[in-house]
């Protein structure tokens, strides 16, 4: 990865062949027949001010604002023959952690399952004994590291989630970590969620825990505005549709907004909850019934699906096709995790949502721009190439913008650019 110094003044991308807006005709998210619709433009030209977008448009449109507001271009790159996005934005990640699980990959391989991997002291605890003992210093710079990589595949905005510490001297270590973070070299948008409620700690009961986060951790984290969104691990021998409502209540006195994992292994009340408080996003899905997809139907509650858990668990995969069928707003994450799905690569989770969820390239662009934007509640400023936005943008050396899938675990990207500032 080349860092290339600040953000350019004034950056024109000229005679782009295929410009993928993905931009939104209202002010939320897309659903239905709108998740299909990129709003495509072709043979386009695009001028970037200090970072935001200043201009769309013709050449001969180019040409007059050049001239009536006297811009004077210090960077251009010609993209005919190529595609524009908006950068990705990775909505559901587990970027702060130390030490990999390689053995207990190949235990599952073996035909230990997930649950059975956890209960011989695998899975998150043993992450979280990692954890534990790494120091803030050693964690980001992991982290740091592993940013690049989000990079090299188009991730321009991330989330990431505490979770791996389980006490309150540790989850706060990593969401200081994060913290940190915003400040990295490449300029990402890094987006803090306090996920206390991963797992219950060994030599604690479950309401032991639960006090503590909620009197203890929410509190401090507040204090220090650490988090902005508050999660919980709501499934059978984690936390129950009643503990995860109690958490989320004390996270919205302090000002955090909810999203969940629910539905991954079991269906146990997590969209219920959910939707009772609100929560910005419910993540997984992968044993959703319909009876929940009615619930979710019609309103703006991103389904976050993360089909490289489903992949690399080998585990079902979440209904994409009844959920927009049922004007439920789709947007797609990679989970990157130690346990469940160790990849950066969101171009891999494009794939995978193509070939297993059976959603169409338009579909796609959007759960991994627009609507993963609405997710972590950065719509009015990332996730579409409109006037006035972010300058986060792709550069694609490919014919068309459906060749992204097509041309599968391959990566075509030229530039990705951050703010006006080319990263890579």
């Amino acid at each position: 990865m080349k860092y290339r110094g600040n953000f350019t003044p004034m950056l024109l991308l000229k005679n782009i062949s295929q410009l993928v807006t993905c931009s939104n005709v209202n002010n939320f998210p897309k659903k239905g027949k709108e998740q299909n619709e990129i709003n495509l433009r072709l043979d386009s030209n695009l001028l970037v001010d200090k970072g935001r977008i200043e201009f769309i448009g013709s050449q001969k449109s180019l040409a007059k604002i050049l001239k009536k507001k006297k811009f004077k271009v210090t960077k251009e790159i010609d993209c005919k023959g190529k595609v524009v996005t908006p950068g990705f934005i990775d909505s559901h990640t587990h970027l702060v952690f130390s030490g990999n699980r390689e053995d207990e990959y190949e235990m599952r391989i073996a035909g230990k399952t997930y649950q059975e991997i956890a209960a011989a002291g695998g899975g998150i605890a043993s992450t979280v004994s990692s954890v534990r003992k790494s120091s803030f210093n050693n964690l980001y710079k992991i982290a740091e590291k592993r940013l690049s990589k989000f990079i090299e595949t188009g991730t321009t905005t991330i989330e990431v989630k505490s979770g791996y510490g389980l006490d309150t001297e540790n989850e706060i270590k990593i969401l200081r970590v994060i913290k940190e973070l915003k400040k990295n070299k490449f300029g990402l948008d890094i987006i803090p969620t306090f996920l206390g409620a991963h797992a219950v700690p060994k030599g604690a009961t479950k309401k032991q825990y639960i006090e503590s986060i909620c009197y203890e951790m929410i509190p401090k984290i507040a204090k220090e505005k650490l988090a902005e969104f508050i999660d919980v691990f709501c499934e059978v021998n984690y936390f129950d549709k009643e503990d995860t409502a109690r958490i989320f209540s004390e996270g919205i006195k302090f000002g955090m907004i909810p999203k969940i994992h629910t539905d991954q292994f079991n269906s146990i009340g997590g969209v219920r909850a959910a939707l009772k408080h609100r929560a910005i996003s419910v993540d997984h899905l992968e044993v959703l019934k319909d009876k929940d997809i009615k619930k979710l139907s019609g309103k703006n509650t991103i389904a976050t699906l993360l089909p490289g858990v489903s992949y690399f668990l080998d585990i079902s995969y979440q209904p994409a096709r009844k959920l927009i069928a049922n004007n439920v707003p789709v947007a797609l994450a990679t989970d990157f995790n130690p346990g469940s799905c160790p990849t950066q690569n969101m171009q891999m989770i494009m794939s995978l949502a193509s070939i297993q969820l059976k959603m169409t390239a338009e579909e796609i662009l959007n759960a991994v721009t627009i609507n993963a934007a609405y997710a972590v509640n950065r719509q009015n400023k990332s996730g579409s190439i409109e006037i006035g936005k972010q300058a986060d943008l792709l550069i694609f050396d490919i014919p068309s913008y459906k060749f992204i899938t097509y041309n599968f675990a391959v990566n075509n990207i030229t530039n990705v650019i951050k703010k006006g500032r080319i990263i890579k």
